[in-house]
């Protein structure tokens, strides 16, 4: 581990020192692969099944830029790395001294940006919220089209095919709400990405950690942000 890494960041700093802090029990601050495990599970449903339904409309109507533009947009998001520059180069997990990142949730991406200490901008977070919007409300609208072909063409296709495309589009749309729910209760009321648009740790968590870590905290100062209270727990 590199000491300065160790020096700035508590995350990736001597696990001796949790002892005196109290805030793991409140913070996903350490790294537990059974969450990234769990993550990934439940990330899984939603993704497959858009694209079974995107598959089933491209059969359907022999149409396939649907299929083609929400795969594009899924290698964007994470081949390419859009989501690790906007969103994740801010988290205190990709201030490991290792060219993979490690955490709950992108485990293995290859770490092509420098880590960023302050906090999301304006643009960043639109960028990050377009993207996870897009990802769920695309494949939704595709099968309802794929749904209004199929009672078009009911006299063709029958009910069975009708009620089938009905079934993958309601149980796409329940897959994201449930991993969607998951992330709002699980991990985003404990996440130390704290300025991830869909972050929810309370106010005097997120300034106890900034004190816990002065080059963050400096860099969100900077930013303006500002922290309340008493200074309580001093620097990592």
């Amino acid at each position: 581990m590199n000491k300065h890494i160790e020096q700035i960041i508590c995350t990736w700093g001597p696990e001796s020192a949790c002892a005196t802090c109290g805030l793991r029990s409140q913070l996903g601050c350490r790294l537990d692969r059974r969450e990234f495990l769990f993550f990934v599970l439940n990330q899984i449903p939603s993704l497959v099944l858009a694209c079974f339904g995107l598959t089933l409309v491209g059969l359907l109507s022999q149409v396939w830029w649907p299929l083609i533009v929400f795969v594009g947009a899924c290698v964007a998001l994470w081949g390419l790395g859009i989501e690790t520059r906007v969103l994740c180069s801010h988290c205190p997990y990709w201030a490991e001294d290792n060219q993979t990142l490690h955490c709950w949730a992108l485990t293995g991406s290859p770490k092509w940006w420098r880590y960023r200490p302050g906090p999301m901008n304006r643009v960043e977070k639109g960028i990050i919220v377009g993207f996870f919007s897009f990802l769920v409300v695309f494949p939704a609208l595709a099968e309802g089209y794929g749904i209004v072909l199929l009672a078009r063409g009911y006299a063709k296709y029958g009910l069975y095919a009708l009620l089938g495309m009905i079934g993958v589009t309601l149980a796409t749309i329940l897959a994201a709400a449930q991993f969607f729910l998951i992330l709002r209760y699980h991990y985003c009321r404990r996440c130390v990405n704290f300025s991830c648009p869909l972050n929810r740790v309370p106010k005097p968590l997120v300034d106890a950690y900034l004190r816990r870590n002065r080059v963050m905290r400096e860099a969100w100062e900077a930013s303006g942000y500002e922290l309340d209270g008493t200074p309580g727990s001093p620097d990592a």
